[in-house]
């Protein structure tokens, strides 16, 4: 039987150099029986690219056993080539696409080299959800919202009805908040920061005065300027929670206790702008929305 082997083995090991070749040097260990064989020295010889001879080479093998080495060495080669590439998925032994997390949404986050550089990030972080605050810098609106501005703004101001485009962080209260807007704060979700799967200057559109806004908002960034930085105490109420009278009258199916109701778990969350954009905020917006929650927002521009 007359088989190219050089040719045959130089074209598959420039796909599956790695895996041909491990095929072929188990093929070719003591005991096989293609290693002493015409076939066996010729597939040598094209992978070590040598000539060298066994000093006693064996008695040749009857034609069923060379036909069985022959067709062994090729199911190799052959299941070396055409396996699949590795799934970019988030299993073991898988990495997705460099850059990417979820759903292969593209991460804009500031990398860190060192513990000291990566400390330093987390201290960043921590310092813009803190805020220490002057009692009497504190003011109310109409609806008894209080707010404060952390960065006044000197551009355009943001009127009623108008038009602007913001960022912005939902926070949650942290044990230390003396008054509702100082101290720690904790993240649930935000837009333009890159903490989530958005990147680093994306902005969303507001208009005030349509009822999509979230109560507090609504009237928390009335008169804001643009590039200043406000922060808003939003009651579950003036939040993401409707009245009880609205949202208590939907039961699941689930019955635990005879004669009881189970309520839906987010029967009672609104859909008030800023809303979560997917569903990992929405799993953790559904824990805090009946609580009273802090929105820092960032006016960009005023656009009517």
């Amino acid at each position: 039987v007359l088989i190219p082997v050089p040719v045959v083995t130089r074209t598959l090991m420039g796909k599956r150099s790695l895996a041909v070749g491990l095929a072929l040097l188990a093929a070719l260990q003591p005991g096989s029986a293609v290693r002493g064989s015409t076939v066996g020295c010729a597939l040598r010889d094209s992978i070590l690219g040598t000539q060298v001879r066994p000093s006693a080479p064996a008695p040749p093998p009857d034609e069923a056993t060379r036909r069985r080495a022959v067709i062994g060495v090729l199911g190799s080669l052959a299941g070396a080539c055409l396996a699949p590439e590795a799934a970019r998925a988030l299993v073991k032994g898988s990495t997705p696409a460099p850059g990417t997390g979820r759903a292969g949404v593209k991460k804009d986050r500031p990398k860190c080299t060192s513990i000291d550089d990566c400390q330093a990030l987390g201290d960043v972080k921590a310092s813009e959800l803190f805020v220490e605050l002057d009692p009497s810098t504190i003011m109310k609106t109409k609806g008894g919202d209080r707010y404060v501005d952390t960065e006044v703004g000197t551009g355009a101001a943001l009127g009623a009805g108008g038009v602007g485009l913001v960022r912005y962080r939902v926070l949650r209260q942290g044990k230390r908040s003396r008054d509702g807007l100082s101290g720690e704060a904790s993240l649930i979700y935000s837009l333009g920061y890159g903490e989530d799967e958005d990147k680093v200057g994306d902005t969303v559109e507001l208009r005030l005065g349509t009822g999509k806004l979230v109560a507090a908002l609504d009237e928390g960034l009335l008169g804001m300027k643009t590039g200043g930085r406000r922060r808003i105490n939003v009651r579950p109420e003036r939040g993401w929670k409707l009245p009880d009278a609205q949202c208590l009258t939907t039961y699941t199916d689930m019955t635990i206790v005879p004669t009881t109701k189970v309520q839906e778990n987010d029967a009672c969350f609104s859909q008030g702008v800023p809303a979560p954009n997917n569903y990992a905020q929405r799993r953790r917006m559904l824990r805090r929305y009946d609580e009273t929650l802090i929105v820092d927002c960032e006016l960009v521009k005023v656009l009517s």
